[in-house]
């Protein structure tokens, strides 16, 4: 019996621990994500799998992540993501979504179209130069289509 109580309250000792230790996560990632980037959002026809969470890469390299996908009033898939505040995007760039190998993650790259460009995206700006996603039915059938002309 009295082994119960001290199982008891080391199990309720571990359970609050946990809890404040959820809490502090949450807390310091949020506050972070808010404080250290900005948004930045692009309009596509065809968004291929791109979900909420996913990476944004500039060169290879992770300089944010994407934050919402929604439908919008004229049917284009609005993706909005978040850029760590650090990076300086060049007001002449293009975006597309890509993947990771075959079966890997999909995620937006951003390519530089000048790289000597001084102007930067303001916050909240959005990024005009897209190319569209391209499954890999669409590259088939484009092959098949230029093969039998």
């Amino acid at each position: 019996m009295k082994q119960n109580y001290i199982e008891t309250i080391l199990g309720g000792i571990t359970f609050l621990i946990a809890i404040s230790f959820l809490f502090e996560f949450t807390n310091a990632n949020s506050d972070k994500k808010s404080k250290d980037s900005y948004l930045l959002k692009a309009k596509f026809i065809k968004v291929g799998g791109i979900m909420i969470g996913n990476d944004v890469k500039m060169s290879g390299v992770k300089i944010g992540v994407v934050s919402n996908v929604r439908l919008d009033e004229e049917y284009f898939a609005e993706v909005t993501f978040k850029v760590y505040s650090r990076i300086k995007i060049p007001k002449e760039v293009s975006i597309e979504v890509s993947n990771d190998g075959i079966l890997g993650n999909k995620y937006l790259s951003i390519s530089p179209i000048n790289r000597d460009d001084k102007n930067f995206l303001n916050a909240n700006s959005e990024i005009k130069n897209v190319k569209d996603f391209e499954s890999i039915e669409d590259q088939v059938s484009r092959i098949i289509f230029l093969a039998t002309q």
